[in-house]
């Protein structure tokens, strides 16, 4: 854990711009997606595997990383995952073809699965009751900043897309030295309860009914922004403009998260704010493919994206006592990475079998529909959580 004699709030932002590079990473493919097909990638499929990649290898991380942060500490993981991530973005960067743009994927994925379990823990740990939903949509909004970034930026390298991959790489390498300094040795050890090894009898339905709402959520945010700049190519855009247009996503859902979720608690509304948002978001998704105004219906998506985010995190942290947490949150993390590394291939293969260019984001509205319904199945079994 993060020293108590340091400032918490200073110690959440550098913990937020590791994030960032983390997001942009991860946006990447998406983002450079029309230039890698006959590049990286021979079909949409493989795309979308490549996108899919750096959550598969957060399956099989998750899980065994909440045991090792709960013995080794948090500093220890945090600064091996930001490695893995630079590592892995170096393979990308210099990939000849699939296989080996496949390996630094799924390497970079290991590096994204760490931080990510290490940040969300931290978060957990520091901060409780006002002060959680903030911090949580602090730390939650970095990730889609820096998929707002990629989409933004990668797209005026002038279809230079390896150059756009080392600029990737470079900024989670940018981000090691910072950790170093914020997190001091030792992880504050003792300044937590006990770290059990595993759940208590009734924390898993309520975390496994939560971490479904959690995947199935961010694979519609996910897909919405992998796959929409490739419809409005083939529907006639500039890559630059449907870049742009996407980005909006990303950088749309920034205002609310910090205070999106936080405004819905205290008005005692959140689980009929999670649901009215993830319908919006549904519905955006559908005008876009209807042919509405993607500036305006993508900018929508991603406002309504927002409170969801640490209003469900919420759930998860309600759902754990603080000697389970680490070991929860790799079971958390396990389900929301395989919700990522096996939705979006198959959004991409939706698109290859159909040839229709909206299948992927006719499959984000699915995804958003298996959410809402494992929502339903959190509210029956932990109603008071629930809030």
């Amino acid at each position: 854990m993060i020293s108590a004699s340091r400032n918490r709030w200073a110690e959440l932002g550098i913990l937020a711009a590791s994030r960032v590079a983390m997001g942009a990473q991860f946006q990447v493919v998406g983002a450079l997606g029309p230039l890698l097909i006959g590049a990286l990638a021979a079909d949409w499929t493989e795309l979308g595997t490549l996108i899919g990649a750096y959550s598969l290898a957060g399956v099989a991380v998750a899980l065994p990383a909440g045991w090792v942060m709960a013995r080794l500490g948090d500093r220890r993981v945090l600064l091996a995952g930001v490695g893995l991530m630079a590592v892995g973005g170096v393979v990308l960067a210099l990939a000849p073809g699939f296989a080996v743009a496949l390996a630094g994927r799924l390497v970079s994925g290991i590096g994204g699965a760490l931080l990510a379990i290490a940040c969300a823990k931290m978060v957990l740990d520091r901060f409780s009751g006002a002060s959680l939903a903030p911090a949580l949509g602090l730390m939650l909004m970095a990730w889609p900043c820096g998929i707002g970034f990629a989409l933004l930026v990668l797209p005026l390298l002038a279809g230079d897309w390896r150059a756009g991959l080392w600029l990737s790489a470079a900024a989670c390498a940018a981000s090691f030295l910072p950790l170093w300094w914020a997190l001091p040795r030792g992880d504050g050890a003792g300044a937590t309860p006990p770290r059990r090894g595993g759940l208590l009898a009734g924390e898993w339905a309520p975390l496994l009914s939560a971490g479904t709402v959690w995947g199935f959520y961010n694979a519609a945010y996910v897909v919405a922004l992998g796959f929409a700049p490739a419809f409005l190519v083939a529907r006639g855009w500039p890559a630059e403009q449907a870049g742009a247009a996407t980005s909006l996503i990303g950088f749309a859902i920034l205002p609310l998260l910090p205070m999106g979720g936080a405004l819905a608690e205290r008005a005692g509304r959140p689980v009929a704010v999670t649901v009215a948002c993830m319908l919006g978001m549904a519905g955006c998704l559908l005008a876009v493919v209807a042919g509405l105004s993607p500036w305006v219906f993508l900018t929508l998506f991603g406002v309504l994206t927002a409170p969801p985010a640490s209003l469900v995190m919420a759930m998860v942290g309600r759902a754990l006592s603080p000697a389970s947490r680490a070991f929860g949150m790799g079971v958390h993390y396990t389900l929301f990475y395989g919700a990522l590394a096996l939705l979006p291939p198959l959004a991409g293969l939706a698109r290859d079998v159909s040839g229709a260019p909206a299948a992927p984001l006719w499959a984000g509205v699915g995804f958003l529909g298996i959410a809402l319904g494992a929502l339903a199945m959190y509210l029956r079994i932990a109603p008071r959580t629930a809030g």
